[in-house]
């Protein structure tokens, strides 16, 4: 089903990339770099409170991007939202990432075109106002080249947006899931010896998870190790290399199995 709404999703912007120019109105020009592109584009009315934008990456054929955690090469993307005007940052939110491996060891990321996705608050409703983006993304082939560029849009309401509402329904289509009672983690805490984080991963079928994970300053990890039963729970461990986090201790997991994915920030015990 998820499927299908995509090719609908896909066979309406096709369409509506006939509509005059008035009808993008919030979107950017494409920033071009050596491997790829990228541009920003904004809903200029408030969704639930809140102001929605995409910073949409296409990495050229045979290049890739990443997501919020590389793996073991590669940058995650850099955003500065700090010189928007009446806008605050709340979120950012990425697709379901491939995690495998290639020539520079374990990668998580995209080879594809990615959309992510940015919420706002707009302090005050009636007031104008500005995204202001300072953008480092990493997009490589052999080597990685930082694509850096800036962002200036101005929000109008008012304007058409029917492009830029179906972009951002198929951005929010490749998100991952929330995690749920077939499908969640579990009891992430520390070891006795605080060696060690562990947790337990309710998983959808057989499958065992692939799992990709961030953690604060200052705590660096190792590798995941993950032990997958017969009984749809799997157990991870993850080496504690060096703990010197200082403020309160989360992480943010992402969990793949049986074609299915669910993200999760959580506070470690």
């Amino acid at each position: 089903m998820k499927n299908l709404f995509r090719a609908v999703l896909f066979a309406v912007l096709a369409a509506l990339s006939w509509l005059p120019p008035a009808a993008q109105a919030a979107m950017s020009e494409w920033a071009e770099s050596e491997g790829g592109r990228m541009r920003l584009v904004a809903i200029s009315q408030p969704r639930n409170d809140a102001i929605l934008a995409l910073l949409q990456i296409e990495p050229k054929p045979g290049w890739k991007t990443y997501w919020r955690d590389p793996g073991d090469a590669g940058m995650p993307p850099q955003l500065d939202f700090t010189g928007s005007i009446n806008l605050v940052l709340r979120s950012v939110s990425f697709p379901v990432p491939e995690i495998g491996n290639d020539d520079g060891g374990r990668f998580v990321g995209y080879h594809q075109p990615v959309s992510l996705i940015v919420e706002f608050a707009k302090p005050l409703p009636d007031a104008p106002s500005t995204i202001n983006l300072n953008a480092i993304v990493g997009i490589c082939e052999k080597v990685c080249l930082p694509f850096m560029t800036n962002f200036s849009m101005p929000l109008k309401p008012g304007q058409p947006e029917g492009e830029e509402f179906m972009q951002l329904q198929l951005a929010q289509s490749a998100l991952p899931e929330k995690p749920g009672k077939d499908f969640e983690i579990r009891n992430l805490h520390f070891s006795a010896d605080s060696k060690m984080i562990e947790a337990e991963i309710t998983l959808p079928g057989a499958e065992a998870p692939q799992v990709a994970i961030v953690a604060p300053p200052g705590l660096r990890l190792g590798k995941v190790e993950i032990d997958a039963g017969m009984d749809k729970i799997a157990h991870i461990r993850i080496p504690v290399i060096s703990d010197k986090a200082q403020a309160e201790r989360t992480i943010t997991m992402l969990v793949k199995s049986g074609g299915r994915a669910i993200e999760a920030t959580l506070a470690l015990k």
